[in-house]
């Protein structure tokens, strides 16, 4: 689509009035919030930056790199990028009956004998007309229910994007807001956004065997040998790949790395390979094999599927893995299966990266992962997860700039 293209919904362009609301939050008012957004009303600004601000000191007291351990029953579901859509929150949450769209339910809720933990992968914002409804109820989500409401920062939680001042289809989020808010100056607004965005963790890993993360990950830990030549980054077959061990002490820290470039200097090369790296290639292998991760969760591409790439060892080649197999639908994803069903070996020794995306800018299908809690942990093998349909594109009107 050309750059002018608009991915504001009919949702979105309905009038908004003032909400109500009481900073002594609580679990239930926060349902009651999203009551609220639901029938088109929304936080003052001053609310607004209330909450991001209580959101953002609680974010900093997290690391990097989130690990997480599966509990009894857990049920994990992992949300791609949004990109300002606030309907996909609302499918989420209570469903759709237009769509017929059977909802999750809401972070720690208990729905099916399973208790519901949400893993929002970054790009909130920008595109969309409603991200600051979603940023609003992540944020209460995270303040209320920190140990079912997780967010990693992705490539537009940063200056360049998402806080930018900048006209165009990718930085649109301070738009959204001048729109909502005609008279605000901008700039009164920003710094409480970056800071929040700035805040947001990287990464999660789930029983040390799956990492969520919005684009993918380094080649190296040694940034001297990555040479960006051409669009492409080259890198030295002799550099060890990046430990996950280092995320804690990577320089600049997370909250000095407002600006996140398309084509980055070298002392943020590695905070840009995990927010906004377009790579699926065997070398994620190497890194997954160095940390003990079997499969890997990002988002970032707008696929149209749920993509599951899978690895394979290769025995006296060039590279340590090989990619058998990328699945873009769903004939290719049952083929999969039972190849691999087949050879239980191979199954074993297989690695995995997943693509998920929620957001109808993908103009293609929009999907959550749910992974359950079996015998105290969960299955790291994508090919026995759940996918949960949330639409398609073409539920959605969007309103262009001349209608």
């Amino acid at each position: 689509m050309g750059s002018q293209y608009s991915y504001t919904t009919e949702w979105d362009k309905r009038p908004k009035s003032i909400m109500q609301f009481d900073r002594k939050i609580t679990k239930q008012s926060v349902r009651e919030v999203f009551d609220q957004l639901l029938n088109d009303q929304i936080p003052s600004l001053e609310d607004f930056q209330w909450v991001i601000t209580q959101a953002a000191q609680y974010f900093k007291t997290l690391p990097n790199h989130v690990q997480l351990q599966t509990k009894r029953n857990d049920r994990f579901i992992m949300v791609g990028d949004m990109h300002g859509c606030f309907e996909t929150v609302i499918r989420l949450f209570v469903g759709d009956q237009a769509t017929q769209i059977e909802p999750l339910g809401f972070p720690g809720d208990i729905v099916d004998g399973r208790r519901n933990i949400y893993i929002f992968n970054g790009d909130l914002v920008d595109r969309g007309g409603s991200g600051y409804q979603i940023v609003f109820m992540l944020c209460l989500l995270c303040l209320t229910s920190p140990e079912y409401t997780k967010i990693n920062r992705g490539n537009h939680e940063s200056d360049m994007f998402g806080a930018s001042l900048a006209p165009g289809m990718g930085h649109k989020y301070m738009f959204e807001i001048k729109e909502k808010f005609p008279g605000v100056d901008l700039s009164q607004v920003r710094n409480s956004i970056s800071e929040l965005f700035c805040s947001l963790p990287i990464c999660h890993t789930i029983d040390q065997q799956v990492l969520v993360v919005h684009g993918g990950v380094p080649m190296s830990s040694e940034v001297q040998t990555i040479n960006p030549l051409n669009g492409q980054v080259q890198f030295s077959s002799k550099a060890q790949p990046y430990s996950l061990k280092t995320l804690d002490n990577l320089y600049p820290s997370r909250f000095q790395t407002p600006l996140l470039e398309d084509t980055p200097k070298t002392k943020n090369q590695l905070w840009h390979s995990f927010l906004w790296s377009y790579d699926r290639q065997p070398y994620a292998g190497e890194f997954m094999a160095h940390n003990g991760i079997k499969s890997i969760i990002c988002s970032h591409t707008a696929t149209p599927y749920h993509f599951v790439t899978t690895l394979l060892p290769l025995e006296g080649g060039a590279e340590p893995y090989a990619i058998q197999s990328v699945t873009r639908g769903e004939d290719t994803f049952q083929k999969v299966q039972e190849f691999f069903m087949e050879r239980p070996n191979l199954a074993r020794a297989k690695l995995s990266m997943v693509e998920v995306f929620s957001s109808p800018t993908n103009q293609g299908q929009m999907f959550a992962s749910v992974l359950n809690e079996t015998a105290g942990t969960i299955d790291p093998d994508p090919l026995h997860w759940e996918y949960k349909y949330l639409g398609s594109h073409t539920d959605f009107r969007f309103i262009q700039p001349e209608q």
